[in-house]
């Protein structure tokens, strides 16, 4: 039990590192016409849209499959500026590419004019809690990075809403999004459009440009989020969600997700 909570602390430490940086994951392909192709996936946390910075450790990447199966990636390197992954995909469909922390729990404290953590809910704290603990504050935390890539024709059932967290949804389908053309998505909290989510979007070459372009947003009351890529290339939207929650588990939630995807020339 020591060494897990370690391990989860020191996961922990590592995300707070990157907190200035923006994790991304970005495949080299988006839309494929021949099945069991491979692509290579770049996954960085940097201040810059696609620009790598920093590598980041692959063990938690994971494949969705077209029928909604999951697979783990293995064949992963961890680099000092990005890290890298071979994946092969199979037949037709969409598939989701995802990088995510499991739901986490943060229980902060002072004690003696320090302020101090540990990594458990509201129930397990109670337990652990020294005599004299005050201010004490417990945090729900998940994190998502993600990108869809589509063989040949494209499929919904990795695009659709599971449920859990904060997720984006979109009436245009990932392979579908054209320059020119409006795109509306919705941010859902466990499943239902959530106000008040905040987020920047981006796009490749800022690096190049004088402005970088970078739109910033806040959903509105039923969830949504919509504008028109002027420019084909990748785009980037990151965003977060935090308030109080007063459940069983934690006083707080904590929700974030990057979503890299691809728009094509009309």
């Amino acid at each position: 039990m020591l060494k897990k909570s370690v391990l989860l602390l020191s996961s922990l430490l590592i995300s707070s590192s990157l907190s200035a940086h923006t994790l991304w994951v970005v495949p080299s392909h988006y839309v494929l016409s021949k099945p069991d192709s491979w692509i290579a996936v770049d996954v960085s946390a940097a201040n810059m849209t696609f620009v790598p910075d920093k590598g980041i450790g692959l063990n938690a990447l994971k494949l969705y499959l077209p029928d909604g199966s999951v697979k783990p990636v293995t064949d992963v390197y961890q680099g000092k500026r990005k890290s890298m992954a071979d994946v092969q995909l199979g037949g037709d469909g969409t598939y989701r590419i995802e990088l995510a922390n499991p739901l986490r729990f943060f229980t902060s404290y002072e004690l003696n004019g320090e302020r101090k953590r540990l990594m458990v809910n509201k129930q397990e704290r109670t337990a652990q809690l020294p005599q004299g603990a005050t201010n004490v504050e417990t945090v729900q935390i998940r994190s998502r990075n993600f990108a869809y890539v589509t063989v040949n024709g494209p499929t919904d059932t990795v695009v659709k809403v599971r449920g859990e967290g904060l997720e984006l949804s979109s009436e245009t389908h990932p392979a579908d999004a054209v320059a020119g053309e409006k795109l509306s998505f919705v941010f859902n909290l466990d499943g239902k459009p959530q106000a008040g989510v905040k987020g920047v979007l981006s796009y490749a070459g800022e690096l190049y440009r004088n402005e970088a372009g970078r739109v910033d947003f806040e959903t509105a009351v039923d969830g949504s989020f919509s504008f028109t890529p002027q420019h084909a290339g990748r785009y980037l939207i990151e965003a977060s969600y935090s308030a109080d929650s007063a459940t069983a588990l934690a006083d707080k939630v904590r929700e974030s997700v990057t979503y890299t995807f691809e728009v094509a020339l009309p």
